[in-house]
């Protein structure tokens, strides 16, 4: 296999503007030229990579696999020139980390202290994104690494998992004057519902509990925080994560209502592709398997 880098970086490009007229500009070749080193890259992978049907192109399912072993080759070879200029000293890993909206505060706090073993400087990207875009960005190489809940299709080749911690959504309400909780899941009246939206993750785990209860929604979101900001404001109850939750508890302005049955375990996992990442991605990517608990 005979694999031009200048190929890698010109599919890079590519993926990135959908467009074989602005790539090639990018690239400062014209277009016909532009589109035949594509070809040639296919032809040496033995795979269609572009969809060329779709409007904007679209990546096909191999050229998506490709595209994280192309970046990383890219990264790898900008790296060892570095190093051989004596540079390395001064170079600056970013490792791009999407994350689940209620996961991301979590594990900026967790990795707060993390440094690399290596003598060079690792800058943590980490992007707060919905979990289905999130799944999305990792399969699509626009990641390194995916901190998300538990997914089967992500367990499977062509990536690679890691178990990094267990929690609970937890049945919350705000106290009144005299300590109780405003609402409870046992009262006879109205009680107001604080729901994920049913097509988020959470939402979907919680509607064998939430299907036939008497609980009335009052507000909808498929984001953790805005529910435990209405929670806080004595609006409803709310299952939210213990790790998002564990100051308010202790302060009590939250307390927990209902009974065991009615709490809903999660787990969440590092995702990445099954390839070798750089080595920032890599000092990361160990790094989380010290967060198992």
């Amino acid at each position: 296999m005979n694999i031009e880098s200048k190929w890698l970086e010109d599919f890079l490009a590519l993926s990135n503007t959908k467009s074989f007229s602005q790539a090639a500009r990018l690239r400062h070749i014209t277009q016909p030229a532009f589109s035949r080193r594509i070809k040639a890259l296919e032809e040496a992978v033995g795979a269609e990579l572009i969809d060329r049907e779709s409007l904007p192109i679209t990546l096909t399912s191999s050229g998506k696999i490709f595209h994280i072993t192309a970046r990383n080759l890219i990264n790898q070879m900008n790296n060892s020139v570095s190093m051989l200029e004596e540079l390395s000293s001064e170079e600056t890993h970013s490792v791009k980390v999407a994350a689940a909206h209620s996961l991301a505060t979590f594990l900026a706090l967790k990795l707060s202290n993390f440094h690399s073993k290596s003598d060079r400087k690792v800058v943590l990207n980490i992007e707060a994104i919905d979990v289905d875009k999130a799944t999305a960005t990792l399969e699509h190489g626009a990641c390194d690494l995916l901190i998300a809940f538990d997914n089967e299709r992500l367990k499977l080749p062509p990536f690679s998992h890691q178990k990094i911690g267990s929690a609970e959504l937890l049945p919350v309400s705000a106290c009144n004057a005299n300590g109780k909780a405003i609402y409870n899941l046992e009262s006879d009246g109205f009680v107001p519902h604080l729901a994920y939206s049913l097509d988020s993750y959470m939402g979907r785990q919680l509607e064998p509990i939430i299907s036939g209860s008497k609980l009335k929604k009052v507000f909808v979101s498929s984001m953790t925080e805005l529910l435990k900001i209405q929670a806080l404001e004595g609006n409803g109850i709310a299952w939210l994560p213990n790790y998002v939750i564990t100051k308010e508890l202790k302060e009590k302005s939250l307390v927990v209502v209902g009974q065991k049955h009615h709490c809903v375990p999660i787990t969440y996992y590092a995702y990445r592709y099954h390839a070798a990442l750089h080595p920032g991605g890599e000092s990361v990517w160990n790094k989380l398997k010290e967060l198992n608990v």
